[in-house]
């Protein structure tokens, strides 16, 4: 009897097996017509020809599980190389190691649109190096989606990119607002108001240029002052309003054709290590964990329909202690990035999100420092993710034939999993239905033509109106920070001569019109405006400058205040290992000509010699606490950006910052402060 029930035991999971296996090969194949090849122009027959041979090829070489596999990758294709290249300005050479390709895509590549053809690629995420003027970057999204509707599932893209505002940006001409920080400090007297407005505008502006999905919001409530990652990107510190502002821009980004991304779950907001350097670890007790970092990602799940949710490549071991060997062989806590029970237990199944789950970027060191490209990605599988971002880089022709392979091994070791956990295989399944139900609705390709594509966005990006939204938000952001009594404002008729203490021109051009614009506004003759320059690098006479400041009336200064570390831009520019070269090469513009020193220099000058200052800092308030007893007043931006426009009645060139003009109007008494920091200083 219990020879015969076993025996029927291991028939009836033999069935269960042959079943999950023909369900999980049959829905993997969702939509697979006849093989399409690209149109060529009858000068690139030979190139035609030639593609067809390598289709028909490849189409019989992939099997269902590997088109599943790449259907699950998000590729970043920053740069690329073609075959012959020579070096271009910025590329390295390591001894003992080939040429690094930091060439940008801003056309697409005929090698590249094959890849995406090829493999049936689901998504791609574009940078900054890739944008360079609206028609291109049209052009480029829609030559994308050209590639991969001609792919065996005929599938569009999910074509990404990190718009969040603020410190991360990568749109050049767009509107510029000065992110979430500052959105935060607006919530006390506006609610929910401009996180609204400026989600609005942003996903208005991306979905014109054809991009279906943006890396935002951030919802980490930040709560450590050394946070390196996170700080100004974060909304605040009170997880009620991280989460109220992070509904309000899911849902105009969605309401508005682009895919929203909560990120970076469970919650990023309480580290001093960058995940883009290291893997950090978060010792929060459970109750900690559900009241403050899971809060803002549980009430938009449950007050909002979030398209993805980003992982954190982040140890939380509260969540999930158990371990995973790395490629030193030795035990390691999970990151949540490949934790079943943090993505799949408690994402999916208690807190019942049912939307796509995206890992953060996996060429960040929290991953590859501890595991090779195959294991994190098929780790991530397992624990639940449905796209694995940037996982391979493709930097030049021969990295497309290894990113075949590399789709063959994750498939492979994907086999060997659903051999040891049938479940596997339906999971798999369900996650390309997942990405498909999402396509369906926010991937659809424009039904205009390219010339009405282009006409139209030139009429949506950076219109007035969103520039107004744009200076609107700085108003009611700015905080003053300090003040010491009747400091502020300052009577501009007792001002004749101004000293700015800057890092480069630009700020003081910036700064210059902005000064000019509150005294022509007052119907009175712009003050002298003299300027120290810090960035031109003689530091001898920059400290010989106290002559200058003697004579001014007011010195106004600026600071920039990320976090003091030389690889902070990997968080403004994104990626890691390409720009690991560069700054590698380069040293940030502050430190190099120690700026930071000379500014509390100055501003103590200015209080020896009497002078009235004012210091204007971007970034992190944190940073400003060597400031505030130096300056006279503190007034923090956040992270504002300089940029160039054209005056409409002289088509004249200048440089401006919303951040500054509402500084100016603060300062010269047009305004008051109307910003409230929305976290804590010591």
């Amino acid at each position: 009897m219990t020879d015969r029930l076993l025996k029927s035991k291991k028939i009836l999971y033999v069935t269960f097996y042959f079943i999950s296996l023909c369900f999980f090969t049959l829905s993997t194949c969702y939509a697979l017509p006849t093989q399409k090849v690209p149109n060529k122009d009858a000068s690139n027959k030979n190139s035609s020809n030639n593609f067809m041979t390598k289709a028909l090829k490849l189409t019989k070489q992939f099997s269902d599980v590997e088109r599943l596999v790449a259907t699950k990758m998000a590729l970043d294709i920053r740069y690329f190389c073609p075959e012959n290249s020579s070096t271009k300005l910025g590329q390295t050479e390591q001894s003992g190691s080939t040429r690094q390709c930091l060439q940008p895509v801003t056309k697409l590549p005929q090698a590249l649109a094959d890849m995406v053809t090829l493999t049936g690629l689901g998504s791609v995420v574009l940078f900054a190096e890739n944008l360079v003027t609206t028609k291109q970057v049209i052009q480029l999204t829609h030559d994308l989606q050209q590639a991969a509707v001609q792919s065996p599932s005929g599938q569009p893209l999910i074509i990404s990119i990190d718009q969040e505002g603020g410190r991360v940006v990568r749109l050049p001409h767009a509107t510029s607002f000065a992110g979430n920080m500052a959105i935060g400090a607006t919530y006390v007297d506006h609610g929910v108001t401009f996180a609204t407005q400026t989600s609005t505008v942003i996903a208005k502006e991306l979905n014109a240029l054809g991009f279906n999905n943006n890396y935002a919001p951030v919802v980490d409530v930040n709560t450590n002052a050394d946070n390196p990652v996170i700080n100004t990107r974060s909304f605040g510190e009170n997880p009620q309003q991280v989460a109220e502002l992070g509904v309000a821009a899911v849902n105009s980004f969605q309401q508005n054709g682009v895919m929203a991304t909560l990120k970076h779950f469970p919650g990023h907001g309480d580290t001093h290590v960058d995940s883009h350097l290291g893997l950090p670890l978060v010792t929060h007790d459970l109750a900690t964990i559900e009241k403050q970092d899971i809060a803002p990602f549980q009430w938009v799940i449950n007050h909002s329909t979030p398209a993805m949710v980003m992982t954190a490549h982040i140890q939380y071991p509260a969540l999930d202690n158990s371990t995973v060997v790395n490629k030193e062989g030795d035990n390691i806590v999970r990151p949540a990035t490949m934790s079943r029970k943090i993505l799949t237990d408690l994402l999916r199944e208690k807190m019942g999100y049912d939307g796509i789950i995206a890992t953060d970027a996996l060429d960040m060191a929290g991953i590859t420092h501890y595991f090779d490209e195959v294991t994190a990605v098929v780790e991530t599988f397992v624990a639940g993710a449905d796209l694995a971002v940037m996982p391979f880089k493709i930097r030049k022709v021969e990295d497309i034939d290894n990113f075949y392979q590399f789709i063959k091994e994750v498939a492979q070791r994907l086999q060997q999993k659903i051999t040891r956990n049938p479940r596997l295989s339906t999971e798999l399944t369900q996650s390309i239905v997942r990405i498909n139900r999402y396509k369906a609705q926010y991937c659809q390709l424009p039904k205009i033509s390219l010339a009405q594509q282009f006409l139209l966005a030139e009429q949506i990006i950076a219109q007035p109106k969103h520039l107004a939204l744009e200076q609107a938000l700085a108003d009611n952001a700015v905080v003053q920070l300090t003040a010491k009594q009747n400091s502020l404002p300052v009577n501009i008729d007792e001002i004749n001569r101004i000293h700015l203490f800057v890092l480069n021109w630009q700020e003081f051009g910036a700064l210059k019109q902005a000064i000019t614009s509150q005294w022509q506004s007052a119907g009175k003759t712009v003050p002298t405006v003299s300027a120290t320059v810090v960035a031109e690098g003689d530091t001898q006479s920059q400290i010989q400058s106290d002559e200058k400041l003697a004579k001014a009336d007011l010195i106004i200064a600026t600071v920039d205040t990320k976090i003091a570390s030389a690889v902070s831009s990997l968080v403004d520019t994104g990626g890691a290992e390409d720009l690991l070269t560069q700054i590698n090469s380069t040293q940030n513009g502050q430190n190099k000509v120690g700026y930071k020193l000379l500014l509390r220099y100055q501003l103590q000058q200015a209080q020896k010699q009497k002078v009235s200052s004012v210091l204007i800092a971007k970034g992190s308030p944190y940073l400003l606490h060597p400031y505030r007893k130096l300056a006279d007043s503190v007034l923090v931006t956040f992270d504002d950006h300089i940029y160039q426009k054209i005056d409409q009645l002289t088509n004249k060139e200048y440089a401006y910052s919303s951040g500054y003009t509402t500084s100016m109007a603060i300062i010269f008494g047009k305004q008051k402060a109307r910003g409230k920091l929305p976290i804590s200083l010591q």
